[in-house]
């Protein structure tokens, strides 16, 4: 980057060239030589930790004020100081060599260290773990997730949340069965006499089921991510407190984390022979 070239580091003392591997602190910004960083392990610049404020907007006023950028430049540095989630992305840095992507291993978030939960979210480090810092820093519980959106049940399964895993197949079993009803009628002629398919009221609880399955669908997708986050903290929190050595604790803390595809298979045959066990009784029930 343009702020960096020329500045020195600030553990071998030399200027930053175009062609530099450069690293910086993810908490203050200041760069390094990557090769400086993993000599020190730390950020030594202790007064910007101190007053919290951030090497690249410093930077970046100095520029402004000698003339070596644009004055919309120093704007939009003044203005990410005032939005957290884009100040808290502009201080990350991934490094793909580092388990803990360049960040802090040593931070801790809601009583558990960065690095114990990069031991415990283990795939998609990239995207939680920037993610979960932005939670703990900014008390933002809300964003996105796609694969919850579509299948909310498998994703749980996945990470490992049976409870949310069987919460979501549930809510979503019994909002089907109004379509399965529906399904029955029009497919394999079979009628329900208490649930008339022809009648207003049906018609409309049968509407009303893709609506109601959309919207949780979306309430999940928001809600995924802070609840992984949470779940990951507790599932630490409950490690620690049973688990004797650090090594003993390192090793459980990766065996009750990560993905499971076996879980996502289970899920898919839970998933088929509570559907399936659904239409039978209401078969019954006739």
């Amino acid at each position: 980057m343009q702020e960096y070239q020329g500045q020195p580091c600030p553990v071998c003392g030399e200027a930053f060239a175009e062609q530099d591997d450069i690293v910086t602190c993810p908490d203050c910004g200041t760069p390094y030589h990557r090769a400086c960083w993993k000599q020190t392990g730390h950020c030594i610049n202790t007064a910007l930790h101190e007053s919290g404020e951030s090497w690249i907007i410093q930077r970046r006023k100095e520029m402004e004020e000698n003339g070596e950028t644009q004055e919309a430049d120093a704007q939009s540095a003044d203005d990410a100081a005032f939005d957290p989630d884009a100040d808290e992305m502009q201080r990350i840095v991934i490094d793909p060599e580092d388990p803990c992507i360049g960040m802090d291993p040593e931070e801790v978030l809601d009583g558990a260290k960065l690095r114990e939960v990069a031991e415990f979210v283990q795939t998609s480090r990239f995207y939680y773990l920037p993610l979960f810092r932005i939670m703990k820093r900014t008390g933002k519980k809300l964003s996105f997730n796609l694969l919850c959106l579509l299948c909310p049940q498998y994703y749980f399964a996945n990470r490992k949340m049976w409870g949310l895993a069987l919460a979501s197949m549930l809510i979503k079993t019994v909002l089907y069965l109004p379509i399965t009803i529906m399904l029955l009628d029009q497919n394999s002629g079979i009628t329900i006499p208490w649930a008339d398919v022809g009648t207003e009221s049906f018609q409309a609880l049968y509407h009303g089921s893709f609506i109601a399955l959309a919207l949780v669908s979306v309430f999940w997708s928001f809600l995924a991510n802070y609840l992984y986050y949470r779940f990951t903290i507790r599932r630490i929190s409950g490690i620690k407190k049973t688990v004797g050595t650090e090594e003993e604790m390192y090793r459980e803390i990766k065996r009750s984390g990560g993905t499971s595809m076996m879980n996502v298979f289970l899920m898919l045959v839970m998933q088929f022979v509570l559907t399936r066990a659904a239409a039978m009784l209401l078969m019954l029930w006739r």
